[in-house]
Protein backbone atom coordinates (compact mmCIF):
# COMPACT_ATOMS: atom_id res chain seq x y z
CA UNK A 1 0.00 0.00 0.00
CA UNK A 2 2.90 2.27 0.46
CA UNK A 3 3.68 1.91 -3.16
CA UNK A 4 0.20 3.24 -4.05
CA UNK A 5 0.47 6.21 -1.75
CA UNK A 6 3.88 7.14 -2.83
CA UNK A 7 2.97 7.79 -6.46
CA UNK A 8 -0.19 9.67 -5.24
CA UNK A 9 1.85 11.87 -3.00
CA UNK A 10 4.46 12.39 -5.70
CA UNK A 11 1.89 13.18 -8.37
CA UNK A 12 0.48 16.20 -6.48
CA UNK A 13 2.42 19.44 -6.42
CA UNK A 14 3.67 20.79 -3.08
CA UNK A 15 1.33 23.78 -3.34
CA UNK A 16 -1.61 21.42 -3.12
CA UNK A 17 -0.36 19.97 0.16
CA UNK A 18 0.54 23.43 1.49
CA UNK A 19 -2.98 24.57 0.73
CA UNK A 20 -4.40 21.61 2.65
CA UNK A 21 -2.04 22.32 5.53
CA UNK A 22 -3.15 25.98 5.65
CA UNK A 23 -6.85 24.96 5.46
CA UNK A 24 -6.49 22.44 8.31
CA UNK A 25 -4.47 24.95 10.38
CA UNK A 26 -7.07 27.64 9.70
CA UNK A 27 -9.83 25.27 10.76
CA UNK A 28 -7.95 24.42 13.97
CA UNK A 29 -7.34 28.12 14.71
CA UNK A 30 -11.03 28.90 14.07
CA UNK A 31 -12.15 26.08 16.39
CA UNK A 32 -9.74 27.34 19.05
CA UNK A 33 -10.91 30.95 18.52
CA UNK A 34 -14.62 30.02 18.72
CA UNK A 35 -13.99 27.97 21.88
CA UNK A 36 -12.13 30.89 23.45
CA UNK A 37 -14.80 33.39 22.38
CA UNK A 38 -17.51 31.17 23.90
CA UNK A 39 -15.46 31.11 27.12
CA UNK A 40 -15.12 34.90 27.01
CA UNK A 41 -18.87 35.20 26.38
CA UNK A 42 -19.59 32.98 29.40
CA UNK A 43 -17.19 35.02 31.56
CA UNK A 44 -18.82 38.26 30.37
CA UNK A 45 -22.20 36.76 31.26
CA UNK A 46 -20.94 35.86 34.73
CA UNK A 47 -19.55 39.40 35.10
CA UNK A 48 -22.95 40.80 34.06
CA UNK A 49 -24.64 38.53 36.63
CA UNK A 50 -22.25 39.75 39.35
CA UNK A 51 -22.87 43.35 38.29
CA UNK A 52 -26.64 42.72 38.45
CA UNK A 53 -26.26 41.32 41.96
CA UNK A 54 -24.14 44.33 43.01
CA UNK A 55 -26.73 46.73 41.57
CA UNK A 56 -29.47 44.82 43.44
CA UNK A 57 -27.50 45.03 46.69
CA UNK A 58 -27.00 48.77 46.13
CA UNK A 59 -30.72 49.21 45.48
CA UNK A 60 -31.58 47.43 48.74
CA UNK A 61 -29.15 49.55 50.78
CA UNK A 62 -29.83 52.85 52.50
CA UNK A 63 -28.08 56.07 53.32
CA UNK A 64 -27.87 56.66 57.06
CA UNK A 65 -26.43 59.89 58.40
CA UNK A 66 -26.61 61.84 61.62
CA UNK A 67 -26.81 65.63 61.27
CA UNK A 68 -25.65 67.58 64.30
CA UNK A 69 -27.50 70.89 64.69
CA UNK A 70 -25.98 73.49 67.00
CA UNK A 71 -27.60 76.82 66.31
CA UNK A 72 -28.81 79.95 68.05
CA UNK A 73 -32.39 80.68 67.04
CA UNK A 74 -33.46 84.31 67.47
CA UNK A 75 -37.02 84.82 68.69
CA UNK A 76 -38.59 88.25 68.32
CA UNK A 77 -42.32 88.63 68.93
CA UNK A 78 -44.94 90.71 70.73
CA UNK A 79 -47.46 89.06 73.01
CA UNK A 80 -50.73 91.00 73.35
CA UNK A 81 -52.45 90.64 76.71
CA UNK A 82 -56.08 91.72 77.03
CA UNK A 83 -57.68 90.51 80.21
CA UNK A 84 -59.93 91.70 83.02
CA UNK A 85 -58.80 90.73 86.50
CA UNK A 86 -60.92 90.84 89.68
CA UNK A 87 -58.95 92.18 92.60
CA UNK A 88 -60.55 91.25 95.94
CA UNK A 89 -60.05 93.88 98.63
CA UNK A 90 -61.14 92.90 102.13
CA UNK A 91 -59.61 95.05 104.83
CA UNK A 92 -60.28 97.45 107.69
CA UNK A 93 -59.27 101.07 107.14
CA UNK A 94 -58.37 102.79 110.45
CA UNK A 95 -58.98 106.52 110.60
CA UNK A 96 -57.32 108.60 113.34
CA UNK A 97 -57.33 112.32 112.52
CA UNK A 98 -58.63 115.71 113.62
CA UNK A 99 -60.92 117.96 111.66
CA UNK A 100 -61.19 121.71 112.22
CA UNK A 101 -64.63 123.13 111.52
CA UNK A 102 -65.41 126.85 111.63
CA UNK A 103 -68.41 127.50 113.83
CA UNK A 104 -70.27 130.74 113.15
CA UNK A 105 -72.02 132.27 116.05
CA UNK A 106 -73.47 135.69 116.69
CA UNK A 107 -70.32 136.42 118.66
CA UNK A 108 -68.04 135.51 115.73
CA UNK A 109 -66.54 132.53 114.01
CA UNK A 110 -64.81 130.04 116.22
CA UNK A 111 -62.73 127.10 114.94
CA UNK A 112 -63.63 123.84 116.57
CA UNK A 113 -61.27 120.86 116.37
CA UNK A 114 -63.04 117.55 116.37
CA UNK A 115 -61.04 114.30 116.78
CA UNK A 116 -62.12 111.50 114.43
CA UNK A 117 -61.33 107.93 115.37
CA UNK A 118 -63.01 105.16 113.38
CA UNK A 119 -62.46 101.87 111.54
CA UNK A 120 -64.10 101.54 108.15
CA UNK A 121 -64.56 97.97 106.80
CA UNK A 122 -63.84 97.66 103.07
CA UNK A 123 -65.07 94.63 101.10
CA UNK A 124 -64.75 95.22 97.34
CA UNK A 125 -64.03 93.16 94.21
CA UNK A 126 -63.30 95.73 91.53
CA UNK A 127 -62.55 94.52 87.97
CA UNK A 128 -59.29 95.88 86.60
CA UNK A 129 -58.85 95.75 82.79
CA UNK A 130 -55.32 94.91 81.65
CA UNK A 131 -54.43 95.71 78.04
CA UNK A 132 -50.79 95.68 77.08
CA UNK A 133 -48.32 94.25 74.61
CA UNK A 134 -45.26 92.50 75.97
CA UNK A 135 -42.29 92.53 73.57
CA UNK A 136 -40.16 89.36 73.67
CA UNK A 137 -36.71 89.35 72.12
CA UNK A 138 -34.39 86.49 72.95
CA UNK A 139 -32.07 83.90 71.47
CA UNK A 140 -32.69 80.22 72.14
CA UNK A 141 -29.79 77.77 71.77
CA UNK A 142 -30.83 74.64 69.85
CA UNK A 143 -28.55 71.61 69.95
CA UNK A 144 -29.71 68.24 68.69
CA UNK A 145 -28.78 65.31 66.47
CA UNK A 146 -31.16 64.57 63.61
CA UNK A 147 -30.96 61.02 62.20
CA UNK A 148 -31.46 60.78 58.44
CA UNK A 149 -32.39 57.45 56.82
CA UNK A 150 -32.97 57.27 53.07
CA UNK A 151 -33.88 53.88 51.60
CA UNK A 152 -32.50 53.88 48.06
CA UNK A 153 -35.25 51.53 46.84
CA UNK A 154 -37.83 54.21 47.75
CA UNK A 155 -36.21 56.87 45.55
CA UNK A 156 -36.12 57.45 41.80
CA UNK A 157 -32.57 56.11 41.88
CA UNK A 158 -34.03 52.83 43.20
CA UNK A 159 -36.28 52.53 40.14
CA UNK A 160 -33.32 53.19 37.82
CA UNK A 161 -31.21 50.62 39.65
CA UNK A 162 -34.04 48.08 39.37
CA UNK A 163 -34.21 48.57 35.59
CA UNK A 164 -30.42 48.32 35.34
CA UNK A 165 -30.46 45.10 37.40
CA UNK A 166 -33.12 43.54 35.15
CA UNK A 167 -31.14 44.52 32.03
CA UNK A 168 -27.91 43.07 33.41
CA UNK A 169 -29.67 39.83 34.42
CA UNK A 170 -31.20 39.53 30.95
CA UNK A 171 -27.79 40.11 29.37
CA UNK A 172 -26.20 37.56 31.71
CA UNK A 173 -28.85 34.98 30.76
CA UNK A 174 -28.29 35.63 27.03
CA UNK A 175 -24.56 35.15 27.49
CA UNK A 176 -24.97 31.84 29.29
CA UNK A 177 -24.30 32.83 32.89
CA UNK A 178 -26.05 30.83 35.60
CA UNK A 179 -29.36 32.30 36.78
CA UNK A 180 -29.02 34.76 39.66
CA UNK A 181 -30.63 34.06 43.01
CA UNK A 182 -31.80 37.63 43.69
CA UNK A 183 -34.83 38.90 41.87
CA UNK A 184 -35.52 42.64 41.79
CA UNK A 185 -38.79 43.52 43.39
CA UNK A 186 -41.33 45.19 41.16
CA UNK A 187 -41.49 48.97 41.62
Amino acid sequence: MTSLQSPLIKSRPIDYWALWLVAVASLAVNVWLVANLLGVRRQAGEAAALAAQAVGDLRQSSIDYQVHVAQLVPIVLSIPISQTVQVPINTLLPIDTQATIPLETPFGTFPITIPIRATVPIDLQPEVPIRLTVPVSTTVPVELDVPIHVAIADTELGESLSRAQRSLESLAAQWGAPASTSEPSSP
